[in-house]
């Protein structure tokens, strides 16, 4: 017994999601013509690789190559609820192309990487609600695919254009800000200037963004501006969204803060 589901996600071209539920079911010998990202969620797969048996279990991520033969199935009757993420293969070669590396080649299909495999569940999670930003999905993803690459240690962005970005940010905060965008001011791919930025910052430009704004609609609660004023003035689309991210980042809401301030 299966139930699988499948959808896209605006504005991520060459991504496609998979949600399944499997149990007393087998794949049998088969292959992708994509790369395949995968995660069980809960339970186990047995996950079966070159005539090689392992459990594909919480906290291990799967990476597959195209063309690569495997076949997969449960260890017992409860079965297991795996997500993947396809990414074609012109997605990740534009990656390897803008990173200056060879195509990737994953030659274990298993890696036990508890931090990577987190980021990717709560990111397969996100992209699952119809009402995930998409310039945040794009960041996200990228800092993922990115990260999931055998590359060598990225030297972080310098300061100069560290600061360079943070004023740009500061100057412009309702504005939606592309990593694109912001990738060639600085003359970088978006995924260069992606992976420099979080070895420089230890966070993505899109939550150094999110963050800036909260710090700057402190100020304005503080100062007796409007919630809503606020909100919408530092580049929160609506009241309630700046409500959560407020909360979450300072554990108080925006209209306590304020009232405390005066």
């Amino acid at each position: 017994m299966s139930s699988v589901k499948y959808w896209k996600s605006n504005g991520l071209n060459g991504l496609e999601l998979c949600l399944a539920h499997h149990a007393g079911f087998s794949y049998g010998r088969h292959v992708h013509l994509d790369y395949h990202l995968g995660l069980v969620e809960s339970g186990a797969q047995k996950f079966i690789h070159r005539g090689n048996s392992a459990p594909l279990v919480p906290g291990q991520l799967s990476l597959l190559n195209p063309d690569v033969t495997h076949d997969g199935d449960c260890f017992d009757e409860t079965g297991f609820r795996v997500r993947v993420f396809s990414l074609s293969p012109e997605l990740v070669s534009g990656l390897a192309d803008e990173l200056e590396q060879p195509l990737p080649f994953f030659a274990q299909p298993l890696t036990h990487q508890p931090a990577l495999y987190r980021r990717a569940l709560t990111l397969h999670r996100q992209l699952e609600q119809a009402n995930t930003n998409p310039r945040f999905a794009e960041s996200q993803l990228l800092a993922l695919l990115a990260d999931c690459l055998p590359l060598q240690d990225t030297r972080p962005l310098a300061q100069p254009l560290l600061t360079r970005v943070r004023e740009r940010l500061l100057d412009n905060l309702d504005q939606p800000h592309s990593l694109a965008e912001l990738a060639a001011e600085l003359d970088l791919s978006r995924f260069q200037f992606l992976r420099q930025f979080k070895a420089g910052l230890d966070m993505t430009p899109h939550a150094y963004l999110k963050r800036l704004r909260l710090e700057d609609a402190k100020k304005r609660l503080a100062a007796g501006h409007p919630v809503l004023d606020t909100a919408l003035a530092v580049g929160f689309f609506d009241q309630s969204h700046f409500h959560r991210a407020f909360v979450h980042a300072y554990h108080i809401t925006p209209a306590r803060f304020r009232a405390q301030m005066q």
